[in-house]
């Protein structure tokens, strides 16, 4: 009778190593499961954060060359330096901010236009003088007064009684 229960005994060891075989297996189907679901999230939510980005960068882009064509005007040199701008936009300064930055930087920086030497006057039958100064028999009274108080200023009028 003790060898039937020795034998019996094993019978169920063995059933028990098979069952104990089957859950160990389970835990492993199940954790990788979780390894490959975790992957996959991760990878939607780096691909979801990329494309983000990309979007944010493109939106970017698109304002800086709206905003920087208004503003050159502004800063005639800054077209020579439109990369180096557009970085400093990308990395969250506004166009103009990144346009004065830059210059400045560059020692660039002048928001003057350069003004054409003289007008072109075309048309008209009268002769119009430009710029120059008048003769005296062509200022009226007003003009002549403003020229002697600026001479006065100056301290020139008794060099200019003297030379006449």
């Amino acid at each position: 009778m003790e060898n039937e229960d020795l034998n019996l005994d094993l019978d169920n060891l063995e059933v028990q190593a098979e069952e104990k075989l089957k859950v160990k297996n389970r835990f492993e189907k199940l954790s990788e499961k979780v390894i490959t679901t975790s992957r996959e999230r991760d990878e939607a939510l780096a691909k979801v954060q990329t494309e983000a980005d990309a979007k944010l960068n493109a939106e970017k882009e698109r304002d800086f060359y709206k905003d920087f064509s208004a503003n050159v005007s502004k800063y005639p040199n800054a077209s020579e330096y439109q990369d180096k701008i557009l970085e400093k936009v990308k990395i969250g300064y506004t166009t103009e901010d990144a346009m004065v930055a830059v210059l400045a930087k560059e020692g660039k920086l002048t928001s003057e236009v350069p003004q054409p030497l003289s007008p072109q006057v075309e048309g008209g039958s009268a002769a119009t003088q430009m710029g120059g100064e008048k003769t005296l028999e062509t200022m009226t009274a007003d003009e002549k007064f403003a020229a002697l108080t600026e001479i006065d200023k100056t301290g020139d009028l008794a060099k200019a009684l003297r030379g006449k």
